[in-house]
């Protein structure tokens, strides 16, 4: 059994352990995820596990693993990256890898959990993120859980064989 860091109502948010390696290894080699993330390189084994380890030690990575609460299946990874204690700010990171698991508001569960935990137990004032202008649904739930578009990153990423532009979202603590 893993250990609840946090609980919502659909989801709970498990702390990511090493053998966590081998489910992350699986899906950023599935194709559809490959593309969704913008992933490009094939993720060996001994390349996820050293990932995974660097994650796990770091001291401004909290990343979490999404599991689905009915059925126990971790269906993605969710987390805050470069945490900066004195700007009191942070990077949120979002994936829910298993397609039958989206669209039924465990990303939007996740990340209000993140959200929660960000400000309210590590006191931070700022969490900002990028995503993709063209993720429409992506950007319609972070628009409702507060984070507003700061700017857009112009041509930021090469992917299906054209330039996409990224927008910064950032929401503040009184927000």
């Amino acid at each position: 059994m893993r250990d609840i860091f946090l609980e919502g109502e659909k989801v709970i948010l498990t702390p990511m352990e090493e053998e966590d390696a081998e489910f992350i290894r699986k899906m950023e080699n599935d194709p559809e995820v490959r593309y969704a993330l913008f992933l490009y390189k094939p993720l060996t084994r001994e390349s996820a596990e050293k990932q995974v380890r660097e994650m796990i030690s770091s001291h401004d990575i909290f990343m979490f693993m999404i599991m689905e609460k009915e059925s126990g299946q971790i269906i993605g990874q969710t987390g805050l990256v470069r945490v900066d204690f004195v700007s009191r700010s942070a990077i949120f990171y979002i994936a829910v890898h298993h397609k039958a698991s989206r669209s039924k508001g465990y990303g939007t569960e996740s990340t209000q959990l993140i959200m929660d935990y960000a400000f309210q137990t590590l006191n931070l004032n700022r969490i900002q993120l990028h995503v993709n202008s063209e993720n429409t649904p992506a950007v319609h739930i972070y628009q409702k859980l507060g984070f507003e578009i700061e700017g857009t990153l112009r041509q930021a990423m090469y992917h299906g064989g054209k330039y996409c532009d990224f927008y910064v979202m950032g929401k503040i603590r009184e927000s």
